[in-house]
């Protein structure tokens, strides 16, 4: 049987050894400063700034459009992107030319921009006859996917924005979109 004693002993024992390590570690200085978070901390991120970008080429007859087979909300047109425009920016901004043709043949042209990290678009020039125009001060809008701005939400969901945040650059854009829902290659 144990004695009175004995179990205070170990008790003690006990409450030494589970001290042990809190004493190993109150007198520890480390290099780095402080170890663990502060709630009063505040974590300044950088205010986002967006890339500079020229235009690309015009898409010429040459050049073969991916169509994107995306509903128009019933308007009678076609919405190709020319993927040698395609660029990627450490911004996060997708920049590319999209092609609406109507059942006319009549083309409207525009280079956009569509920002992954912020759900936005924005135009960033029209095309008018073989040349670029800038659109003054263009306004970031968010994408909604309704009506004729379908193609920009298939755009951010599918082929654009990996949900993975991880960073894709143009060939694998292209290849995304050459592999996409029933794609279909044309000439311009």
């Amino acid at each position: 049987m144990n004695s009175p004693r004995f179990l205070s002993d170990r008790s003690a024992c006990a409450a030494a050894l589970l001290l042990c390590p809190a004493i190993a570690f109150t007198d520890s200085t480390f290099e780095d400063g402080p170890v663990g978070f502060d709630r009063g901390m505040k974590l300044e991120k950088a205010p986002w700034v967006e890339g500079e970008t020229g235009y690309p080429a015009w898409p010429g007859k040459s050049n073969k459009l991916i169509d994107l087979n995306v509903s128009t909300a019933g308007l009678s047109y076609r919405v190709y992107i020319d993927p040698e425009s395609l660029r990627t920016g450490d911004d996060h901004v997708v920049r590319y030319t999209v092609v609406m043709v109507s059942r006319n043949g009549v083309r409207n042209i525009t280079y956009e921009g569509l920002h992954c990290g912020e759900r936005t678009f924005r135009r960033l020039a029209y095309g008018v006859d073989g040349e670029w125009h800038a659109i003054s001060n263009p306004a970031w809008q968010r994408i909604s996917g309704a009506g004729v701005n379908q193609y920009r939400k298939l755009l951010y969901e599918v082929y654009f924005c990996n949900t993975a945040n991880r960073y894709q650059n143009a060939d694998e854009l292209e290849q995304k979109l050459r592999s996409g829902i029933d794609p279909a290659i044309t000439e311009y």
